[in-house]
């Protein structure tokens, strides 16, 4: 299936935020990138569309995630806008999509997004779920889901043992489908790790892709700490 929605048919700006594994620190990135468009003057948008590991409220399932999304965006768009898919248990999202009665596919989610897409923001921040190939369906993944916005990829990095692997892998992946990749960001979720800058350099001697920025660790790191890292990504 081929969609056709670009940035060329939206009227705003955005980036769609993946990264190479499950809590890598996408929320965060995303979040302070909205800080920092807020700051530089911009109007946001933002959503999480899909999100798994909600908890039940009186208003229904919420995801921390998402609620810090909207948090942070400057247009107060309805939960229900920002993550139109919820579901409850903490496990992949085509998992958690079958085990409540609902079909996940990229078309649906494009469609359930438009609210945001449409909104009268000068960007529009998206957060993906997982990494690149977590799966919507037996045919579809997150990637496809983040090529049928348009937007620019924004991939991000957690930094630990292992992660050259796991982020080389994601970023020959993007090349060879020759995505409109922005760049990537090493965030350092590793208080113990060795060689760190070494670790950092192996994955960006080995890609053509920018190095965005560098996350250091922080024992209580917000989004506003980390907002002053993001400029690079707008300039």
């Amino acid at each position: 299936m081929k969609f056709t929605m670009s940035l060329q048919e939206n009227k705003n700006k955005g980036f769609f935020i993946t990264g190479i594994d499950t809590s890598v620190g996408k929320t965060l990135v995303a979040a302070a990138l909205l800080i920092h468009l807020a700051k530089s003057g911009f109007t946001t948008a933002a959503m999480k569309p899909l999100a798994s590991g909600c908890l039940e409220m009186a208003t229904g399932l919420r995801n921390d995630d998402a609620i810090i999304l909207q948090k942070y965006a400057t247009l107060k768009l309805a939960y229900t806008e920002i993550n139109p898919f919820a579901f409850r248990d903490p496990i992949a999202p085509h998992i958690a999509a079958k085990n409540s009665g609902t079909r996940l596919t990229v078309k649906r989610v494009l469609s359930a997004s438009e609210p945001v897409l449409t909104a009268d923001a000068d960007y529009v921040i998206i957060e993906g779920a997982g990494g690149w190939y977590v799966p919507l369906n037996k045919y579809e993944t997150m990637a496809t889901l983040a090529l049928g916005y348009g937007y620019p990829i924004i991939l991000v990095v957690g930094v630990k043992l292992g992660c050259i692997n796991h982020a080389l892998l994601t970023l020959k992946v993007m090349a060879d489908a020759k995505i409109n990749l922005r760049g990537w960001i090493a965030n350092v979720i590793d208080k113990n790790m060795l060689y760190l800058h070494e670790n950092i350099q192996a994955i960006e001697n080995s890609t053509k892709a920018e190095l965005l920025g560098i996350i250091p660790y922080q024992e209580s790191i917000s989004p506003e700490n980390v907002a002053n890292f993001l400029g690079k990504i707008i300039s």
